[in-house]
């Protein structure tokens, strides 16, 4: 496990689509990266669709078969979306070049695990990308409907913090933010206003009956208040995958944790992943009250690596965190009538947990305090 090792790159072509992945271009991709002998072949490939896609990409699993006993069976092959709405948004982030950056240059200086990777590659002009992995079928995922156990999600808080400590305050931050976008960046600020102005009144008119006193009020501050939420999570940075929930977490057979699609990573506040990773992908009952227990966790981690991060500090910055990371409970609102049932049950499920984070860390007391 793990992207160390040498990884094929642009120089061998680089396919407009899965219909140039072919058994003779996926032979070299597999002789460089070392998962066969040199001499080796694939002798046939199979590329199917993935049904279980993700947002910004087009996945396919290929399966392989090879003069050597020791090619994988399947690889997962991936290319940037083919919807022209959802592609500009990503190209507005370079969610393609980050991602292929972080496999080839950060993934393996790194103590996060990831699947392993075969091949990252993306046009100089950065119109297309193409990453072939290891496929992670054989692994355990967390229930997305349910939310994270308790013994899974400390699993998850502490890989977290074993990320982060690797890059916690390091002096290659502000060249890394070129490639991985800070938090508080121009764009960020210009773009997100215009989130919550859409998806905040939306999720109101369809949710405001489920939602508390309180929720309601940060919501209704949100706007005005995330300039100086931007500028807390700008403090105390580290390099974070800004997208650490239960639907890119695997398990592997010792419980270890198994990160996909690092597409956001950027450098921010580490309460940000936090924040996001507790709201995103876990249910109050579950937590039952010991939301300051799995901070505690993540902050004994980051003392073991040397970083002993004051407490009722990064505590504060959580719960600031918890109030930003509403935008992603009520950013699929503006559309929410156009949504499939199952659409719209996530998005009221998102939402929700979003709120009940904000209860529960009591973050509009602490956006109240930041903004004076």
């Amino acid at each position: 496990m793990g992207t160390t090792g040498n990884i094929a790159g642009i120089e061998i072509g680089l396919p407009s689509g899965v219909e140039e992945v072919t058994a003779s271009w996926m032979t070299e991709v597999l002789r460089i990266s070392g998962a066969i002998d040199a001499a080796a072949t694939v002798t046939s490939l199979n590329n199917e669709p993935f049904i279980a896609g993700g947002l910004l990409s087009l996945l396919y699993r290929s399966t392989i078969e090879s003069d050597d006993p020791g090619a994988p069976s399947t690889v997962i092959v991936k290319f940037p979306t083919d919807v022209p709405q959802l592609r500009s948004m990503a190209d507005a982030v370079a969610v393609y070049g980050r991602e292929v950056a972080f496999y080839r240059d950060i993934a393996p200086r790194s103590t996060i695990s990831m699947p392993k990777i075969y091949a990252a590659m993306s046009a100089p002009d950065a119109t297309n990308s193409c990453i072939v992995m290891e496929d992670l079928a054989g692994m355990r995922q967390p229930d997305r409907q349910a939310g994270m156990t308790w013994e899974d999600a400390v699993r998850g808080a502490r890989a977290l913090a074993a990320f982060h400590a690797g890059w916690q305050g390091s002096s290659e931050l502000d060249v890394l933010s070129e490639t991985f976008m800070s938090i508080g960046s121009p764009l960020n600020r210009t773009v997100l206003p215009g989130v919550a102005e859409a998806g905040w009144p939306a999720a109101k008119a369809h949710r405001e009956h489920t939602l508390s006193a309180d929720v309601v009020a940060l919501g209704d501050m949100w706007v005005d208040a995330l300039p100086k939420m931007l500028d807390q999570m700008e403090l105390r940075p580290t390099l974070c995958h800004e997208d650490w929930r239960a639907d890119n977490m695997f398990f592997d057979a010792d419980d270890n944790v198994v990160m996909i699609d690092p597409q956001l990573v950027g450098v921010c506040n580490g309460a940000f992943d936090l924040a996001y990773f507790i709201s995103q992908s876990t249910e109050r009952e579950m937590l039952a009250g010991r939301q300051q227990e799995l901070v505690d966790q993540y902050l004994a981690v980051m003392a073991e690596h040397g970083h002993d991060l004051d407490p009722d500090v990064f505590f504060f910055d959580t719960r600031v965190a918890v109030g930003l990371v509403l935008m992603y409970g009520f950013a699929s609102y503006p559309d929410y009538d156009a949504l499939p049932d199952e659409g719209k049950a996530m998005a009221d499920k998102l939402l929700r947990r979003g709120a009940e984070a904000i209860e529960d860390f009591e973050s509009l007391a602490a956006l109240r305090e930041l903004t004076g």
